[in-house]
C-alpha cells in the first residue's frame, strides 16, 4: 500500500475512532485499552529494538526499565496491600517511606525519562548521559511538589500527551518527510476532531452499563479524567450539562487512545513493524492471548499487572518523540531557505 494511501486510510480511521468515541465512550476506551494497547506495547518494543530504540547507545534501554519498574511498583504493591490474598504481608505498606518516595518522586522519574530520551538522542557516549540524567533529577527534586509539574509531567505526559500530541507530532514529521498532502490532511483532521470532541452536544446521552460503570471504576483512569477537568479548571455541574461534560472529556480519552492505537497498526507497510520472526510473533501472540485474559478475568487485575509493561513502552518510545521534533524543525528550516 502506498504512502498517501496509508494516509487517507489513517484518516478514515480517524473519523472511526471518533464516531464510536461519541456513541460509546467509556465501553471503547475500555476495549482499546485492553485489547489493542497490550498488542501495541508489545509490537512497538519489539520494532524499537531493532532500530536501537532511535537512540545513539542501547544503555537507553535498561535506563529506561529501571524508571518503568520505578513507576509501576507503587500501583502493583497497592494492588498487593488492598487484596484479600496479600493484606497481611503488606500491612506496613501504606505508611512505609518508600510508599511515600515512589509516591513523590514519579513526576519526577517521568521527567528524568524524558530528558534521558534527549540526550540519549543527542550523545553517543552513555556517562554524559548519565551526567545528563542525574542533572535532570536534581532539576526535577526541586521541581515536583509544584503542581504544575505533578500535573503536565505527572499525569498529562505519559497519558494524554502521549497518544494524542506525540501521535500528531509522528503524523506531521511523516506528513513533511514524505510531502503528503493527504498526510498534512490527517494532522489537520486530528486536531479538528479534539475541537469537535470539546464543542459536541450529546443531545441523546449514552447509557452506560453497571458492569461498564464497575469496569471503568476499575481502571483508575478516573483520576485521569479529574486531572484534566482540574487542569483546565472545568466546573461539573450537577445538571445534564455537566453529565455532558464528562462525556466529552470521556469521548476524548476514548478517542485520543484508540486512534493512537490504529495508526500505529496502519504503518505496517511503512515502518514494517511486522516483519518479524515466528519465534517472537509466537511470544508476542502469547502475551498478548495472556493480557486479555487477565482482562477479561479483571480489569483491574489486567491493569496492574500490565502497568509496567505499558510505562516502558511509553518511556522507550521518548527517543522517538524526540526524533518526530528534531525532524519536524529539519523540515521547517530547509523550507524556510528554500
Amino acid at each position: 500500500m502506498k504512502s498517501t494511501q496509508i494516509d487517507w486510510l489513517n484518516i478514515g480511521l480517524m473519523l472511526l475512532s471518533l464516531i464510536l468515541a461519541l456513541k460509546i465512550p467509556f465501553e471503547l476506551f475500555l476495549f482499546s485499552y485492553a485489547v489493542l494497547g497490550p498488542l501495541h506495547y508489545l509490537t512497538e518494543i519489539n520494532w524499537l529494538k531493532d532500530k536501537n530504540y532511535f537512540a545513539k547507545n542501547n544503555t537507553v534501554f535498561w535506563v529506561m526499565l529501571v524508571l518503568s519498574v520505578l513507576v509501576a511498583s507503587k500501583p502493583i504493591l497497592d494492588a498487593l496491600a488492598n487484596s484479600p490474598m496479600t493484606t497481611q504481608y503488606f500491612l506496613s505498606w501504606e505508611k512505609s517511606p518508600i510508599n511515600l518516595f515512589i509516591y513523590e518522586w514519579t513526576p519526577n522519574f517521568i521527567f528524568v525519562g524524558l530528558i534521558a530520551a534527549i540526550s540519549f538522542v543527542v550523545f553517543d557516549r552513555a556517562w554524559i548521559s548519565f551526567i545528563v540524567i542525574a542533572f535532570a533529577g536534581t532539576i526535577g527534586y526541586f521541581m515536583m511538589h509544584e503542581h504544575l509539574f505533578m500535573m503536565w509531567v505527572g499525569v498529562f505526559l505519559p497519558t494524554l500527551i502521549h497518544v494524542y500530541i506525540f501521535t500528531g507530532l509522528f503524523m506531521l514529521y511523516g506528513a513533511l518527510k514524505s510531502k503528503s498532502t493527504p498526510g498534512l490532511i490527517g494532522v489537520a483532521a486530528l486536531a479538528l476532531c479534539g475541537i469537535l470532541i470539546a464543542n459536541y452536544n450529546f443531545v441523546k446521552m449514552p447509557i452506560i452499563s453497571k458492569d461498564t460503570f464497575m469496569r471503568w471504576n476499575e481502571s483508575t483512569f478516573q483520576g485521569l479524567t479529574d486531572s484534566f477537568t482540574n487542569a483546565f479548571h472545568i466546573v461539573i455541574e450537577r445538571s445534564n450539562e455537566g453529565k455532558r461534560t464528562i462525556l466529552r472529556i470521556q469521548a476524548f480519552i476514548a478517542f485520543a487512545y484508540t486512534y493512537h492505537y490504529l495508526n500505529w497498526f496502519s504503518k505496517t507497510s511503512i515502518i514494517k513493524w511486522h516483519q518479524i520472526g515466528k519465534k517472537e510473533l509466537g511470544l508476542i501472540a502469547g502475551f498478548w492471548a495472556i493480557s486479555i485474559g487477565l482482562y477479561y478475568y479483571d480489569y483491574h487485575v489486567g491493569l496492574i499487572v500490565l502497568f509496567a509493561l505499558s510505562f516502558f513502552h511509553v518511556f522507550l518510545e521518548f527517543p522517538l518523540n524526540v526524533q518526530s521534533i528534531k525532524g519536524i524543525v529539519q523540515n521547517m528550516s530547509a523550507k524556510g531557505k528554500s
